[in-house]
């Protein structure tokens, strides 16, 4: 692809997630897509000797997947969870040799079973976490936290000084959670936080999970 081609598609994804975010800004909740550097800091938090796969909530315009593959982290670890069908297409269209799921990630474990997906040693998040109920974050996490392998982690973005996982919703799933960096240069300015459960019972069977089934029951 020529350097001329590439400022081009860049600006056409921009103007993609523009008109998204005009139609329903809450849930793509940002007006541009993750910068350069917001990326690299949210793959940075990736442990790259571990073993598993890497779990990308909210695609977007693949930029966090475009910043894992330039990081060298094989393509068959990495699964993008996209439910906004024109993203879907993009992400597809820009990297075809990527896993890219259409669907929700309040089914995520349901997603990744019928993909054949087995550990998980990262899940990263782009999704607008303060933007949606607390029950709905509540089962995404949950969800996030139940398919995690033991020294997994969870990896989120913001644009504000607090945790975008509420007190109560750590609290609920027994999770610790720390600010890993700031990232002054992106627009607007964000931080990432990481979120591992306070003791190592992060797989299907321990809290995490125990939640998701009860919300699952609420809602049939």
């Amino acid at each position: 692809m020529s350097t001329k081609t590439r400022p081009a598609a860049s600006l056409r994804r921009n103007i993609s997630f523009l008109g998204r975010w005009l139609r329903n800004p809450k849930a793509v909740g940002a007006v541009v897509p993750s910068g350069k550097s917001l990326a690299a800091a949210m793959v940075a938090e990736v442990d790259r000797d571990a073993e598993g796969a890497i779990i990308e909530l909210g695609g977007g315009t693949g930029n966090i997947t475009a910043a894992l593959l330039h990081a060298g982290f094989p393509i068959d670890d990495i699964t993008v969870i996209e439910r906004d069908p024109a993203f879907h297409r993009v992400i597809a269209q820009r990297f075809p040799e990527v896993r890219v799921l259409q669907g929700d990630a309040v089914d995520l474990r349901r997603l990744l079973r019928d993909a054949g997906i087995g550990k998980v040693k990262a899940v990263v998040s782009s999704l607008p976490l303060l933007s949606i109920p607390d029950r709905i974050c509540l089962q995404i996490v949950a969800e996030a936290m139940a398919v995690l392998d033991e020294n997994g982690v969870f990896i989120q973005f913001t644009y504000g000084p607090a945790s975008p996982v509420s007190r109560s919703i750590l609290t609920r799933l027994g999770l610790h959670g720390r600010r890993a960096s700031w990232v002054m240069d992106n627009i607007p300015p964000a931080a990432v936080w990481r979120y591992r459960p306070h003791h190592a019972a992060a797989g299907i069977g321990g809290p995490e999970a125990e939640v998701v089934e009860t919300l699952h029951k609420r809602s049939a």
